[in-house]
């Protein structure tokens, strides 16, 4: 049985899946990512996208913030750029990219239109994920290190999987699906810093809808898209004998994906290649009761992964301060934490801040001695820190808060989103709202929720 094959029958055939310690993970990613749509509302990405498509016609899908329903389709478009607009959003080892940005706006929008209930979705984005995870075992690291924004590439793939369970779709249903998020398969990282990589997300999310759609009326596809020659991993990475879909069915649960490998949840909202420097430096600072004006400089080591990431050295936007490690790091001198709002344009400008760019530095680790990485740690970090009275400290961090091992607490999380709905949300509707995703499994139709995130805040 070809690994397509396999992974459709699976995703059609598996039994429930949103129970146990899935189903609260799963909720919880909810939680999150309701709160990083609602903060990317009314960032200017998002708003362009909503401008684009708006015309296009009315239906049944919510847009958060947004008076003006959607068909599903373009709702999961805006949703999806929303969510991945602040780049607060979860990263997920499965993919090496963001996960939740692109499953969840597209099982939001697709279970509104369809009056779904809110197990059904938790369900589909646990089987998403365990997609994203075959799809990405024949072709990473290597697809997302050539450029490619894995995000969009391997999420539409999988979410095209997701939104055919929720449909109920027979194997050969999913099949064709999957096959057809294979022709979707876009995105490039030198759109990094610019308003086209959220609208990645969100692309790829619309585009899974739309697989759907074409799997549902039976048009026909190739029957293997991931390891054919001119298939997914042939034309996105070529030819690599450590790599192959050989044995990729065996990661298929149990255990599910979402309970071995888990979700990065940020508590920092700017690329997670930072994450690991960020926790370094604080913790370094706390553990040794140093405060900014202790300090003289800062070095960071990073894998090429994450150096090519953060291409940004001294920003002069709100999306290339979130590609700066200099401009994380100094936040995490001068102020202790990351929040939104220190994001925002007179935030980057605050010379204060800015002080600290060239007095931080960031170094690639040797090709031939680069830092170890773990399952769900694939940027590591080591930070040095040198204080003016000439004391070296140091700490090598290789998994960041927010990932499975290191999670965040359930203050933290409704912290975070506190953070992502202030000055957009009111006390009353915002309770209303958090009600909704404490219970999520329990809604008998996620409209329910999803109309509450339409009014405009």
């Amino acid at each position: 049985m070809s690994i397509t094959r396999s992974l459709a029958t699976w995703m059609a055939e598996s039994g429930p899946l949103a129970t146990g310690t899935a189903l609260g993970l799963a909720r919880n990613a909810m939680i999150d990512i309701v709160g990083c749509m609602v903060a990317g509302g009314p960032d200017e990405a998002t708003r362009r996208a909503l401008d684009a498509v708006r015309d296009l016609g009315a239906g049944p899908a919510s847009i958060v913030g947004c008076v003006e329903p959607l068909t599903a389709p373009y709702a999961a478009l805006v949703n999806g750029t929303a969510a991945h607009a602040l780049d607060f959003d979860d990263n997920y080892h499965g993919n090496c990219g963001h996960a939740t940005a692109v499953l969840a706006p597209a099982l939001l929008a697709l279970g509104e239109e369809r009056g779904a209930s809110g197990v059904a979705v938790l369900d589909a984005y646990i089987a998403g994920l365990e997609a994203m995870l075959v799809i990405g075992a024949g072709v990473n690291i290597a697809h997302y290190e050539k450029g490619w924004h894995t995000t969009s590439t391997i999420g539409v793939i999988g979410a095209a999987g997701a939104a055919a369970r929720l449909l109920g779709l027979d194997a050969d249903g999913i099949q064709r699906a999957l096959s057809l998020g294979f022709s979707h398969a876009s995105g490039s990282k030198l759109q990094f810093g610019t308003m086209a990589k959220p609208l990645h997300a969100g692309m790829a999310a619309k585009n899974a809808l739309m697989a759907v759609r074409y799997a549902k009326a039976g048009l026909s596809t190739v029957d293997e898209p991931l390891e054919e020659r001119w298939g997914f991993r042939d034309l996105y990475v070529g030819f690599d004998a450590s790599l192959g879909y050989a044995n990729s069915a065996d990661l298929l649960g149990p255990p599910l994906a979402i309970e071995q490998y888990g979700l990065k949840v940020k508590i920092h909202p700017d690329c997670a290649s930072t994450h690991c420097a960020i926790d370094g430096v604080l913790a370094l600072m706390a553990e040794h009761s140093l405060c900014a004006d202790d300090i003289d400089m800062v070095e960071t080591v990073v894998n090429k992964i994450s150096y090519d990431n953060l291409m940004f050295p001294d920003p002069v936007s709100e999306m290339e301060a979130r590609f700066s490690m200099q401009y994380g790091v100094a936040l995490a001198i001068t102020k202790g934490a990351l929040k939104l709002a220190d994001f925002r344009p007179e935030a980057i400008a605050d010379e204060a801040v800015r002080a600290w760019l060239p007095r931080v530095k960031m170094t690639l680790s040797p090709s031939d001695d680069p830092l170890p990485t773990v399952d769900n740690g694939r940027e590591p970090a080591k930070v040095f820190i040198r204080t003016k009275d000439g004391r070296d400290f140091d700490i090598f961090m290789q998994r960041a808060k927010g990932v499975l091992q290191n999670p965040l607490t359930d203050d933290e999380i409704w912290s975070k989103f506190g953070d992502c709905i202030e000055k957009i949300i009111d006390p009353a509707k915002a309770d209303d709202i958090r009600s909704h995703l404490e219970m999520f499994e329990t809604l008998d139709d996620i409209g329910d929720l999803m109309r509450l995130l339409r009014a405009e805040f």
